[in-house]
């Protein structure tokens, strides 16, 4: 998170956008995942779709079996998983989770808070009945089953579920070889506003969208890694409006990881060998599909790579909210950025709120200390949110209002506490003198406009 309000460092015009690289012989048109173990020990993955590449990791701690974290429940036959797995309401999901023998793969659809129901139809190859099985099956047990359904070695699962219902299910067994592709067919998928990869920890969940009509693979990860390039599209301009149908050139620029950043998690200009190594640029659901514009030219100035492609090319329609650049730094290490983008002059980021989540709160310490009594909102998504002048609000009408340069990173989060104390880029203090949250609440983000942007109550019920 940053704010250029002067008490946090400031960060280029749009800011930065998520990127991924990931790894290897990956099949064109499909999601792959390529498993290695990270920092904390879990099994870590590459995840693509197209040309599109995401580094992702397990869930879980290795000690519950699958059954007890999904927590089918089969005389509602419904889920309860941790909460903040289906905080999104009307998704579909999909994770590994690594239990203490073997991982599995995981299909979590709906939520109990869903005002609607969906259904979603996936086939798949690569699981094999020899080597694993379908260890939970969320489905009423008066209907038939739909997890046995296997054609030419491949299983199709039809999935359905109603208002304020969970529908999925687990294949455990297949993750923990060395080498394996799972290639995972979306054939139909409605009622839901996105599907989703998870990964990470429970706590602290990344959420990365998948079109719903291109397939995915998965495979182990080895020595192959995605690292985040700091893009900016039409660094000129701002707003940075464009015909989406125009023969014209539309500038790219690859700045340099901002300032603190991991060198581990992101990649330099310099790394990247337009020359040698294919970049592409175009909207998320063209390059999901294996597509991409190819640059005309490039150039370096002070630091920056900046690349001109044909804006026709890249794919844009005039609903496109976000413009996806991908590429390869080397053999071993894939790349991905991306920045907000307004063709034809329409704004369709919506201020981000898809990347928002409330990720962590504490409403009544057992300290009594109102500094510990707080909020905490996740952005999810890959690039920074503009939050100035936003205001958090509970069903009693308190509000607290974000300084007007506030932004809050990609992957970052922030606690608003209800008591004082001392502001930092991850700790903001609301400085009043009586609890704020209740037993049960609602928590409402509003933008600097005043519309909702993020509306979370607490408890499930």
């Amino acid at each position: 998170m940053s704010s250029n309000g002067g008490w946090l460092p400031a960060l280029s015009r749009r800011g930065v956008l998520g990127g991924i690289v990931g790894a290897g012989a990956l099949g064109v048109g499909g999601m792959t995942l390529l498993k290695r173990t990270s920092d904390d020990g879990s099994a870590t993955y590459l995840l693509r779709q197209g040309k599109l590449r995401y580094e992702v990791s397990a869930l879980g701690d290795g000690e519950q079996t699958i059954e007890e974290f999904y927590g089918y429940d089969a005389d509602t036959a419904n889920a309860d998983p941790p909460a903040s797995l289906i905080d999104q309401q009307h998704a579909a999901r999909t994770f590994v989770y690594e239990g203490p023998v073997d991982s599995s793969l995981v299909f979590l659809h709906g939520s109990p808070d869903a005002e609607h129901g969906g259904a979603a139809r996936f086939s798949f190859s690569g699981l094999s009945r020899d080597q694993g099985e379908w260890a939970v099956r969320d489905d009423p047990t008066d209907i038939d089953d739909d997890f046995e359904p296997w054609a030419g070695g491949n299983a199709v699962v039809d999935w359905g579920w109603g208002a304020g219902d969970t529908d999925g299910g687990a294949f455990w067994g297949p993750l923990d070889r060395n080498d394996y592709t799972i290639k995972i067919t979306p054939k139909d998928i409605h009622g839901v506003s996105s599907w989703r990869f998870l990964s990470g920890s429970v706590d602290d969940l990344d959420r990365y969208a998948l079109s719903t009509a291109k397939p995915v693979q998965l495979r182990p990860a080895g020595d192959r890694t995605v690292k985040r390039a700091n893009v900016e599209i039409m660094p000129d301009e701002d707003p940075n409006e464009f015909d989406p149908y125009s023969n014209d050139r539309i500038v790219v620029a690859v700045n340099e990881p901002p300032d603190g950043a991991d060198d581990g998690e992101w990649v330099s200009p310099s790394e990247l060998d337009p020359g040698n190594y294919s970049i592409n640029f175009g909207a998320r659901s063209y390059l999901a599909g294996g597509n991409g514009a190819q640059p005309q030219t490039y150039s370096r100035q002070g630091g920056t790579l900046y690349l001109e492609y044909t804006i026709k090319a890249a794919n844009f329609t005039l609903d496109s909210a976000y413009g996806y650049l991908v590429g390869k730094a080397g053999d071993r290490t894939y790349v991905r950025g991306r920045d907000e983008i307004r063709p034809g002059g329409f704004d369709n980021t919506d201020d981000g709120s898809v990347g928002l989540v409330v990720s962590d709160r504490n409403v009544d310490p057992e300290s009594g200390d109102l500094a510990d009594e707080y909020v905490e909102l996740t952005n999810d998504s890959d690039a920074e949110i503009s939050m100035g002048d936003w205001t958090l609000v509970d069903e009693e009408g308190w509000e607290f209002q974000f300084p007007a340069e506030f932004t809050l990173g990609a992957g970052d989060s922030v606690r608003v506490h209800t008591g004082d104390g001392e502001w930092t880029d991850t700790d903001l203090y609301w400085d009043v003198e009586q609890s704020v949250w209740d037993a049960e609440d609602t928590i409402t983000l509003r933008d600097a406009s005043g519309e909702t942007v993020l509306s979370s109550s607490y408890p499930r019920t």
